[in-house]
């Protein structure tokens, strides 16, 4: 039963899954290629032994000349067909014949024994019967010449006598060696295939499946794990693999702790680069919105605070527009490096002087804006006056005092931002038609427009 159960295990794939791919492969293959060869060498084998046992047959089928001419030549000569029936009678026990005839000189059949050709050249039965077929076998005859020598050393053709045979007849003789020989060769196979399966299996099936079962447990938390060893006698190429995969473990547990490490300089490095690029991004924030020169919000940021402060707004908001006059001939006079300055100092004296709540900016060239929210128009008048008495009375480099002019405005229900820059900017220039050092206020949208219409008339 044991046997009976490795042999099913065999032919079902071999020995558990886990060397069932390589080490089954390998000895289906070893196997296989044995196999081919073991028929080959047997067929061959086979095919000699009949070839000798055929020619065995032939040689004895011509040895019946020998024995038996004298007889039937002198039978024939005498007549005596008694002794002619008796010599056939005793050829036909010989297991090489399956037939005799006897012919005289004229090819008359005389005598016959067994199985003998007919007219047509087929073999039969003394009774007319055709003989059974024999398996694997081709139907074959001798016929020898009946010739008789008198005293006088004349010679007389009386006939011929015929032996038909069969090489079916060798096959029975060399029976039991064919037997042996393919006896012989299974008991070798069946052999064979348990040395190879117990072989294969414990010199390469179980290696492998360590060496999977090993590698299929192995990550970068298992790196720490003991090493692989192979359980299998001698020294070989697997255990030689076993040693690679060691070293192999043992860099990626470097390389993994070499990794961790530099994943925590990488972090480390990341979060002080992200800081510098937020730095250096509200650098560039303030970049975009502040005027180089004066420090102030530049008329890019002053577009999009009138645009937040309009937005649905509910509360008053007054701008103011001022302009340093006659600042062209600072310029003409003191060169465009003493302008920047006076231009410095006159942004500085504005940034100290307005509310917290205001929004400052440079409009362009010597002409700034101040946006109040939450400021209706007198508050922004007020304003305006006092940063006009300050700037007169603060004297400026390389210039000394100079006066500024003021435009003020607030936003009316419904008015866009552009009128009401527009609006304060035509205040502005009725300061520079008035005389400049002064503060002009546009009372309202309509009345700036009823100006606006009689100044055009």
């Amino acid at each position: 039963m044991a046997i009976l159960r490795s042999i099913r295990t065999m032919f079902d794939g071999g020995p558990p899954s886990q060397d069932r791919a390589l080490a089954g492969r390998l000895m289906r293959v070893i196997f296989g290629c044995y196999v081919i060869v073991a028929v080959g060498l047997t067929a061959v084998q086979m095919m000699v032994a009949y070839r000798a046992a055929s020619q065995r047959l032939q040689d004895d089928v011509a040895a019946l000349q020998r024995t038996f001419s004298p007889g039937i030549e002198d039978a024939m000569w005498r007549y005596n067909a008694e002794v002619l029936r008796g010599i056939l009678a005793g050829m036909q026990e010989i297991p090489a014949v399956i037939g005799v005839e006897v012919r005289d000189e004229a090819g008359r059949r005389v005598q016959t024994t067994g199985a003998v050709t007919d007219e047509d050249g087929r073999l039969r039965r003394g009774d007319g019967a055709t003989p059974a077929a024999r398996p694997f076998g081709t139907p074959f005859s001798r016929t020898f010449p009946v010739i008789h020598t008198d005293e006088n050393g004349r010679i007389y053709p009386i006939g011929s006598w015929t032996v038909h045979s069969d090489d079916s007849i060798a096959i029975e003789q060399v029976k039991n060696t064919l037997y042996v020989i393919l006896i012989n060769s299974a008991i070798k196979s069946v052999m064979l295939w348990f040395i190879f399966y117990l072989v294969i299996r414990t010199m390469v099936g179980r290696p492998l499946g360590q060496i999977r079962d090993y590698l299929a447990r192995i990550d970068a938390d298992s790196l720490g794990a003991p090493p692989l060893v192979i359980e299998a006698g001698g020294r070989n190429e697997l255990h030689a693999l076993a040693g690679a995969l060691n070293t192999m473990r043992d860099r990626l547990r470097w390389s993994f702790e070499e990794n961790a490490a530099l994943m925590r300089d990488l972090r480390e490095m990341n979060a002080t680069l992200q800081d510098r690029i937020a730095e250096r991004t509200r650098d560039l924030e303030a970049l975009a919105h502040t005027d180089l020169l004066t420090s102030l919000f530049n008329r890019r940021k002053l577009d999009e605070a009138l645009a937040e402060a309009t937005e649905g707004r509910g509360r008053p908001l007054s701008l103011i527009l001022g302009d340093i006059d006659n600042f062209k001939s600072v310029n003409d006079r003191h060169g465009h490096k003493v302008g920047d300055q006076v231009l410095v100092a006159f942004a500085d004296l504005l940034r100290d002087a307005v509310r917290p709540t205001d929004i400052l900016g440079r409009w362009g060239g010597e002409e700034f804006m101040l946006l109040c929210p939450d400021t209706d128009l007198p508050a922004a008048v007020a304003l305006a006056e006092r940063l006009r008495q300050r700037v007169e009375a603060t004297a400026l480099p390389e210039v000394g005092t100079r006066t500024c002019s003021f435009g003020v405005a607030t936003l009316a229900p419904g008015e866009s931002t552009d009128s009401l820059v527009g609006r304060a900017d035509a205040a502005l220039y009725r300061c520079k038609r008035n005389g400049r050092n002064r503060v002009e206020v546009s009372a309202s949208l309509w009345s700036e427009a009823g100006l606006a219409e009689r100044g055009a008339a």
